[in-house]
């Protein structure tokens, strides 16, 4: 039996996250519209991809108001892929030339998929909310769940020190979502935060202090968390 933990209160908002974001229609089958959840700039190179366990044949493919379910827009914009994976055929459809910002979904032989936006500011405040994920793998104090690990338990092995010395090894960010660390993934994560802050400065807010708690500290978030 698992027991209830702290940890317990975010499963169910994860599965029905999940669940929002697969792309799955409930008329599609096995076939599926995979697109770019975040959404398209209106002048960009826009493909989403269609993929199907079973052997099908694709010539067309809508564009359709999110809101009201009428077509917009029909293109017959598409490559054939060939099988991939599990997948027996894949697509890719081709929507650049559209470019009325909206919400919107694609429908391509029995799928759609999930809405989404053409807009100019699809991609404000990606920077800062991906900073969310590093802020609930801190080590030490993390501002996440509001508690402190690896307080007591850093033990040498196979060292030049005696097996079982205890060393102090809270900080950085607990690696692929467990609790190992390592020295490399931790210097990786930190040249990048910090190489994406000399390169788009303006990307990153201060809505945070070096704990990770909510409130400005004077510093960018990016910074505080390298």
């Amino acid at each position: 039996m698992i027991p209830i933990s702290k940890y317990t209160k975010f499963i169910a908002p994860f599965l029905l996250l999940i669940i929002a974001c697969s792309g799955t229609d409930p008329k599609s089958g096995d076939t599926w519209i995979r697109i770019n959840q975040l959404g398209y700039f209106p002048q960009s190179v826009k493909i989403a991809v269609l993929g199907s366990k079973d052997s099908i044949g694709c010539t067309e493919f809508s564009l359709s108001d999110a809101a009201t379910g009428k077509p917009v827009w029909t293109s017959e914009t598409i490559r054939s892929a060939g099988a991939w994976g599990p997948f027996k055929s894949t697509y890719r459809l081709d929507f650049s030339s559209f470019q009325q910002p909206g919400c919107y979904t694609l429908k391509a032989a029995t799928a759609q998929s999930p809405p989404f936006r053409i807009a100019a500011d699809v991609y404000d405040g990606t920077a800062d909310f991906l900073l969310r994920y590093m802020r609930q793998q801190r080590c030490g104090f993390n501002p996440f769940l509001r508690d402190s690990c690896h307080t007591h338990d850093g033990y040498t092995i196979y060292g030049p020190m005696p097996d079982g010395t205890h060393i102090d090894v809270t900080g950085g960010w607990h690696d692929a979502g467990d609790y190992l660390q390592y020295a490399a993934t931790s210097a990786n994560a930190t040249f990048h935060l910090l190489f994406a802050w000399r390169e788009f400065p303006t990307a990153f807010t201060d809505s945070f202090d070096a704990s990770g708690l909510p409130g400005s500290n004077g510093l960018p978030d990016v910074l505080d968390e390298a």
